[in-house]
């Protein structure tokens, strides 16, 4: 009874459910709960935005967007091969037969269900994301390729959400966990849903909180971007010439989007408390996301310019293989046991 009630809840729409969980909270938490509401109502509206953007054919303006980027060293360093991205090799390598039900958190246009349909990791996604813009995006594309009766979207704050206990038989997470703050309540849930077993399949920025860069990245960053000739550095989104990289103020990550990186180097401590990772692939970005970032576009459709990426591309394996830096980006397939 106890499960089927909880099936139950889960199953309303998500609006019922967050308002509820909002009525439930005590009187003294209530100011807290306001802000955190307007955070994630501001996150909402810019993460809309962006896969509006995603969805437009726009040049790329950061790196993991560059085509160039991702057959050269993004795939290769995650999958051993140019043209398997990160999706093509979870499924090569952990789902040979389908599961019948996953789950996508944080899943903004929908592109992980759709393609994770294709690839018949699940013959089922559900999936959650903050802004009801994104999803509805999402939700014409499943209806544009024919996949709407395999997937069901929901609104949800996922710091807040809760979950049938062994629901789901394999749960994603594409570049959402780094705006996730209440990552115990979070890691907590999706153990509790996954069946015994499964797998949670990340693919995170798991660098410095708030983008606050250490000096030793800025330096390396800042010198091979200085080493870019100019007609290359012409930014994407507006007017103008890139000649520096700076760390962002802490206030001027609020007014963005305070939800961006709030605690992205907690992620694999808290992941690890509850999960055992059987697979890491670390596919760097700690420098290439700061030095490509607005002007990533423009070095893919020549020879120089692919030129300057490869070049890129290994200093940047350099100085992680020598320890100088980390990784700030990686695949991380974990395992409820």
């Amino acid at each position: 009874m106890d499960f089927l009630r909880a099936l139950k809840n889960f199953l309303k729409p998500s609006s019922n459910s967050i308002h509820e969980q909002a009525a439930a909270a005590p009187a003294d938490d209530s100011e807290k709960d306001s802000a955190d509401d307007a955070d994630m109502q501001k996150a909402s509206k810019l993460w809309g935005e962006r896969a509006r953007d995603q969805a437009s054919p726009l040049r790329p303006n950061s790196w993991a967007e560059c085509p160039v980027v991702n057959a050269e060293y993004i795939c290769p360093l995650v999958s051993g091969r140019p043209d398997v991205g990160w999706l093509e090799y979870v499924a090569q390598s952990y789902y040979k037969n389908p599961v019948a039900r996953a789950l996508s958190l944080g899943c903004g246009g929908g592109g992980l269900e759709r393609h994770g349909l294709q690839l018949k990791i699940a013959d089922h996604f559900d999936a959650f994301d903050v802004s009801e813009e994104a999803l509805r995006l999402a939700r014409e594309e499943a209806i544009k390729s024919g996949q709407q009766q395999s997937i069901l979207y929901r609104v949800a704050n996922l710091n807040k959400l809760q979950f049938p206990e062994a629901y789901y038989d394999a749960v994603f997470a594409s570049q959402s966990v780094h705006h996730i703050e209440a990552l115990e309540h979070y890691m907590t849930q999706v153990w509790q849903t996954l069946k015994p077993g499964g797998y949670f399949i990340i693919n995170e920025f798991v660098g410095p909180n708030q983008f606050q860069w250490t000096d030793l990245q800025l330096h390396h960053a800042q010198r091979l971007l200085e080493e870019i000739p100019d007609k290359f550095k012409q930014t994407i989104r507006q007017p103008g010439v890139k000649h520096a990289i700076q760390r962002p103020t802490i206030e001027a990550m609020n007014d963005y989007d305070p939800t961006e990186a709030i605690r992205s180097e907690a992620i694999i401590p808290e992941l690890e408390k509850q999960f055992q990772i059987v697979q890491r692939r670390d596919f760097g970005g700690t420098l290439l996301h700061l030095v490509l970032d607005n002007i990533a576009g423009n070095l893919s459709d020549s020879g120089e310019g692919k030129a300057i990426l490869r070049n890129l591309f290994a200093e940047e394996q350099r100085l992680i293989s020598s320890g100088e830096i980390t990784s700030d980006f990686t695949l991380l397939v974990a395992q409820k046991i």
